[in-house]
């Protein structure tokens, strides 16, 4: 594999998986290695300098890159789809920072016993998942303490909270 520009990443090989090494795909490649955060084709395509394309080679591209494993499609929560550079070659998920956006890659999966458990009911034979974990990165979470988190000593609770019981759960 050839090196990259950007962060240490590497390039996968394009000429072994059949495909021509164009100045546009490795464009693609190089944008997203370049990227902490998924990127839609779109911003991909105003980020890419030289060698612009045109969005449908860009979207075809992708789609490509997705099926050999060196980018994964993340469905945002304003239905856009970005994109997103894998390094690992085996199977892993994403953790995607709620405040920034920065995506970081999750080793391991541990739904083997899920997928044979889908399998089990409802006759399909599961051949792929798609799993996204969503959070606060260390950054954001000290810029903006989850809930519970950083409340200062003096914020006027005069006494601890307790837990209060309904009328209806009396007996």
């Amino acid at each position: 594999m050839a090196a990259s520009p950007g962060k240490g990443a590497s390039t996968p090989s394009l000429r072994a998986v059949g495909m021509r090494q164009t100045p546009q795909r490795e464009a693609i490649l190089r944008v997203l290695a370049q990227s902490e955060k998924p990127l839609s084709v779109e911003e991909i395509w105003g980020r890419m300098a030289e060698n612009r394309s045109g969005l449908p080679t860009i979207y075809r591209n992708l789609e490509r890159f997705v099926l050999e494993g060196w980018a994964e499609s993340i469905l945002g929560s304003d239905q856009t789809m970005r994109f997103v550079r894998c390094r690992s070659r085996s199977h892993h998920h994403h953790l995607q920072c709620e405040a920034c956006g920065r995506a970081v890659e999750v080793s391991g999966c541990g739904l083997d016993s899920v997928n044979a458990l889908v399998e089990t009911q409802t006759g399909f034979h599961v051949t792929r998942h798609q799993l996204m974990f969503f959070g606060l990165c260390p950054e954001c979470r000290e810029a903006r303490p989850l809930p519970g988190q950083g409340v200062p000593a003096d914020a006027g609770l005069t006494t601890p909270p307790t837990l209060v019981k309904s009328e209806s759960s009396r007996v």
